[in-house]
């Protein structure tokens, strides 16, 4: 009876799945009027007796889709999650970084199932509200789906596709176990220089030459440092964003469609809120997740040598490597500064010996003002 009692009480409050399927038309329609210039799409399916049943549900609203070419970074992660209610469907999103390094959710869907066509329907309409056009200038990370993969190469040929090294390394565990294989497999993954990393397979190759094939069948250009292409103010490996908000959605997974959809719009409004009262006092500096990253960075400073070899060009020398290093051009030769937009510990271990300050060389994109664009 108690069993019983708690499956009909969820009914009496939110009402059941086909009350909210047959609101769906209507709730898109207030979002519309209430959201000037948000994205709401509904699919069905026809059938041959005339009647339609739910296909897909997408949302984009006009705020997110506006500020985050100015507030977030040009990377996006993408991930499908399932639903927990009666009907069996996924939920499709896409997270972005803010510049304080936190998820900014821009963009979600409901479909029946995680497949191509799905997915490409999905892609089409994110590409149209935020302006990807072919992918150039953008990076997008995701788990290694084939479908979703398949679909992002064809709609976005030219963008750079990163796969969720958490992923690969859990798949590499299944197949090879043991503690050598996880290590290298980390240590090619973090390597920022195409030598090291190479230096780092062959390492794994005299180890078990078929676990070194397996890795190199994944495309180590979407999962090493080594390849990851500059300017994207982000050097993560993992789509760590998305399963973040999987994590944070995942009681409003359990309600009926029109529900959960209103959970997601809660949380999203009041999560911008809440964070845009927190930088409200902050000025010009750079957040504090990012100030964080340099003060670590900071720590290793002892093991390094600054020799200047011009007025802004330095050769950093450690006890078995040596880089070079521009301050006004704001690269290094290890190409992590390129990659991250913070800094190195070579280029903060410059910036240190010119008694200069080291968040004045960290990217715009980390500061306050561009946070509060978001």
């Amino acid at each position: 009876m108690l069993v019983r009692a708690k499956k009909y009480a969820p009914q009496l409050i939110d009402g059941t799945q086909v009350e909210h399927y047959a609101k769906l038309w209507s709730y898109a329609e207030e979002i519309r009027i209430s959201n000037l210039g948000s994205t709401v799409k509904i699919d069905v399916n026809r059938m041959p007796d005339g009647k339609k049943y739910f296909s897909k549900f997408y949302v984009c609203f006009d705020t997110p889709k506006k500020e985050w070419k100015e507030g977030c970074k040009k990377i996006i992660g993408l991930d499908g999650c399932f639903l927990k209610g009666i009907c069996k469907r996924e939920l499709l999103c896409v997270v972005e970084r803010d510049a304080n390094n936190e998820i900014y959710p821009i963009a979600w869907a409901v479909v029946c199932v995680e497949n191509k066509e799905n997915w490409r329907w999905f892609l089409d309409l994110l590409i149209d509200d935020l302006g990807l056009n072919l992918g150039y200038g953008y990076s997008v990370i995701s788990d290694q789906h084939k479908v979703l993969i398949k679909a992002v190469k064809e709609l976005l040929p030219y963008v750079e596709h990163r796969q969720c090294a958490k992923h690969i390394s859990q798949n590499l565990r299944k197949m090879y176990s043991g503690a050598q294989y996880e290590s290298i497999f980390w240590k090619a993954c973090k390597v920022t220089i195409e030598v090291d990393f190479k230096v780092s397979m062959k390492e794994l190759e005299v180890l078990d030459p078929s676990a070194y094939q397996y890795l190199i069948d994944k495309d180590p250009k979407t999962w090493s440092r080594a390849y990851f292409q500059p300017g994207r103010c982000c050097d993560a490996m993992e789509n760590g964003m998305s399963e973040s908000f999987n994590v944070v959605i995942v009681d409003a997974r359990k309600n009926p469609t029109i529900t959960m959809l209103e959970e997601l719009r809660m949380y999203m409004m009041e999560r911008v809120f809440n964070k845009k009262c927190k930088g409200l006092g902050r000025g010009n500096q750079i957040c504090p997740t990012i100030r964080e990253i340099a003060n670590e960075i900071k720590k290793g400073l002892r093991h390094y040598q600054v020799l200047p070899s011009g007025l802004n060009q330095f050769e950093v020398r450690g006890t078995t490597d040596a880089y070079e290093l521009d301050l006004e051009e704001r690269t290094c030769s290890c190409r992590l500064w390129q990659l991250n937009g913070i800094g190195c510990v070579h280029s903060i271990a410059a910036i240190s010996f010119m008694n200069r300050d080291v968040e004045s060389y960290v990217d715009k994109m980390f500061c306050s003002i561009t946070y509060m664009k978001a």
